[in-house]
Order: C-alpha cells, then structure tokens, then sequence
C-alpha cells in the first residue's frame, strides 16, 4: 500500500540537522524528496567522513531522498531548478535569511513559478525582530531560549548544553514535517499554496510549559526578578549565583514537586541503573512502598512543620539510595512492574539495535547503501495501518540521482556530461 503522502514530489535545500530531518520524516511517508546540495555536498555530508564524501550524520538524517548537487551561483543551474519547481508540490530550505533571496530561491521568485507550492522556510529566530540576521545553531538557541540555563547544569560555573542530542534542532524538524502535512490539507481543500516560517527558537519555547504568566500571581514576581538580575548582571555577579536567584523563583512557584524528587530521578543498582518516573502522590507512594521508604508525607499526621518530619525528610534520599543499590536493575525492575511504578534501566543506544521491544514493534530497518553496504537503522517514527510508512532506500550518495532527475526534465546525456563537466552539478 502506498504512503499517505504518494505522489507529493518535495524540493529541499537543507543542511545540518532540524530540517533534513524534517525532510526525512516526509520521505518515509511516501514522498518524493529531491535533496539540492553543494556540487562538493552539504557540510553533514563531509563531517566525520568514514568513507569519501559520506558520513554517519548525513546518512541518518537523509535516507529515502535522491541527491542532485547544483552549484546554484551558476545561471544554467538556475534553469534546472526553475524547470524542476513547476513539478514540485513542496519546497524545503534552512539558510541563513539574506541566501534565499540572492539565490532566487525565495518564496515569492518560486511561487511566481509554481503558486501552488507550499514553501516551508526554516530559520534559527524567525524573518523579523532585531536578531533576524543571524545564523543559530542548536546550543545558540538553548542559550537564548532558556533551555540551557533551565537544566541547571554547571561546569567551570558556566550552563552547559541540555544533552548530546539536538533537542530543538530534532523537534524544529518534526515541527516541519508537521505543518507541511498540514499546508498540503489546506491545499486539497482550496487550492492555494502557502509560506510556512518554523524556527529554532519558536520550538524551543514550546517545549517549556513554564513560558507563561498570570497577571494576577506571577507577573509581578517576575519583574521583580528581572530587576534583581539587571542588577546582579551589572555588578559583574557570576552566574551561578544569577542562577540561584532563578532557581529560588521557581521553587516559589512550583510548589512541592523538588521535594519528591527523589521518586522521578536515576539510581545506581548493584550492576547498573535505573530512572523511576514518579509524577503523581499516588505512584510516589507505591515508589516508597516499593523500595521499603518510610516517607511521612504519605501520613495521615504528617506535619510539614515539625523538626523531626523535616529531619526524616531530609534523610529519605540517602535511605533511597542505599536500598536501592542493594539489588540489581533485573530486580527492582520486576518488584516495579509488580507495584506498578514506572521505572526502566538506563541503557546505551547502541544497545537498541536489538531490544526485543524495539524490534517487535518494528523501530529497526535494514536498507542497502549504494556506497557503504547493508546498514541497520532506526525506520519510521509512527505506524498507520491504511498507508504505511516505510523507510524508501539509504541516503543517497552524492550525485546519485542526478542524471536520472535532469533527464526526467528532458536533458540529454550529453548535456548532462557538460553539466557535470562544467561543475554545475555533479
């Protein structure tokens, strides 16, 4: 059966991660993607190379795409892609603001061309406001969004990035995929093709559910904060203590969740460890029973005010901790799955290749690389029983499917030699 998206031919100019991945996730549901890159191939593509012109983070975030390099800065390449645009439903880009436009690769040059394309335009800000000029990359945005001094990790008194993964370069790219699906509905219903704007820094801020204030109970505290780091900042104060006058705000805020961390946290067994996600009383409490806790806070006379409830409080982690490293991971998994707690082992990944969990429900897929051989990898992100998604090839090498795309516009081989002569394309 075909995909849902059969028969929708897609055009990217992308590099690096947020929007190849976007690009990928629209191929395995049964697209047609087009991968415009350098004649010398995008920088994903020559970073960490284990053979000449591929690497590991090319090949995960571009399979199922055909590759056509183009040297856009060369007027017959800009014949091709106008020639290639009038069959295309969906354009992808992610540049710095001022290339589209000297390319002529923008919106308005495209559409003029084809005006039933929908053309998705992904930056790191946004095309307006003050820092609209500038190019980001994933630890920029952290920084500027708040996520990074959100984890509280320190090193050298500086915050550090969130973690190994990209966290708003994957999810910028979902977004992508997202909305396009989107436009191409609106599409089927009007007719009209559309500008779609996603950035790095919009989804960065929807992945905090705390980006918010009520004008009647926290406006005023956060002022008040703000004037406090004003100050603080101009005195030069390091940032660890900036970071403590955020930390002391939220905790103003947030209630008792950072007294019960000790149920949604990691633990070191006797031969591994394992997270427990504790979110309500009632799981904290089966935690606590669970591992043999004796947390007063699930008394019914249990008296936050008194000294010897705060003392008993104040020493359940280490309780925890010790009790915890008394069993393997094999252990405490199976006396959780009894109680009920949500709880799982801290594993590598590359260790998941071949987690039974992850193969029974298919999350592994085997495709061939024309270059590199068999490789293993992890396939689509969701299932749908009407039109499956499925992992269409490898990503391509570079080149590969260029003479195939330029003589489906009708280039001869001999004009395509010329092309390729010329360093056109590749």
């Amino acid at each position: 059966m075909p995909g849902p998206l059969d028969g929708i031919n897609i055009l990217e100019f992308t590099q690096i991660i947020a929007a190849p991945f976007g690009g990928m996730l629209l191929s395995d549901m049964g697209a047609n993607v087009i991968k415009v890159e350098p004649v010398e191939g995008e920088p994903w593509r020559l970073h960490s190379q284990f053979l000449p012109k591929e690497s590991r983070t090319y090949m995960g975030l571009n399979r199922g795409k055909k590759s056509l390099p183009l040297n856009l800065k060369d007027p017959r390449a800009v014949d091709i892609l106008k020639k290639l645009v009038k069959t295309i439903d969906v354009v992808i880009i992610n540049a710095r603001p001022d290339v589209p436009k000297n390319l002529g690769i923008d919106y308005e040059t495209l559409s003029t061309i084809n005006p039933h394309i929908i053309y998705c335009d992904n930056t790191a800000f946004g095309r307006k406001g003050p820092d609209s000029h500038r190019p980001g990359y994933d630890i920029v945005v952290q920084a500027v969004s708040g996520l990074l001094a959100a984890d509280n990790k320190i090193t050298d008194g500086v915050p550090q990035q969130v973690s190994a993964t990209a966290v708003a370069d994957y999810g910028t790219g979902i977004a992508i995929a997202w909305s396009i699906c989107a436009a191409l509905f609106s599409r089927e219903r009007t007719g009209k093709g559309q500008k779609i704007d996603t950035t790095l820094l919009g989804t960065a801020l929807a992945m905090q559910g705390s980006f918010f204030e009520l004008d009647d109970y926290t406006k005023q505290t956060r002022l008040d904060f703000l004037e406090d780091i004003s100050t603080l900042r101009k005195a030069g104060i390091p940032y660890e203590t900036l970071l403590k006058q955020q930390q002391d705000l939220s905790g103003a805020s947030s209630g008792n969740t950072a007294a019960f961390r000790i149920y949604y946290t990691t633990y070191e067994t006797s031969n591994g460890v394992i997270a427990l996600g504790c979110l309500s009383d009632h799981l904290r409490k089966k935690a606590a029973d669970a591992i043999g806790l004796q947390d007063p806070r699930f008394d019914d006379a249990y008296n936050p005010e008194s000294p010897e409830m705060i003392e008993r409080i104040a020493s359940l982690q280490k309780v925890a901790k010790r009790k915890m490293s008394s069993k393997t991971t094999e252990e405490w998994l199976s006396i959780f799955d009894i109680a009920g707690v949500p709880a799982g082992p801290v594993r590598f990944v590359q260790e998941l290749l071949d987690d039974d969990q992850v193969i029974a429900n298919e999350m592994v897929v085997e495709l061939e690389h024309s270059l590199a051989g068999k490789l293993r990898m992890v396939g689509p992100m969701v299932q749908m029983s009407e039109t499956p998604l499925k992992a269409q090839s490898a990503s391509p090498a570079l080149g590969e499917h260029t003479c195939e795309i330029l003589q489906n516009l009708g280039y001869t081989s001999k004009a395509i030699e010329d092309l390729k002569r010329n360093r056109v394309t590749y």
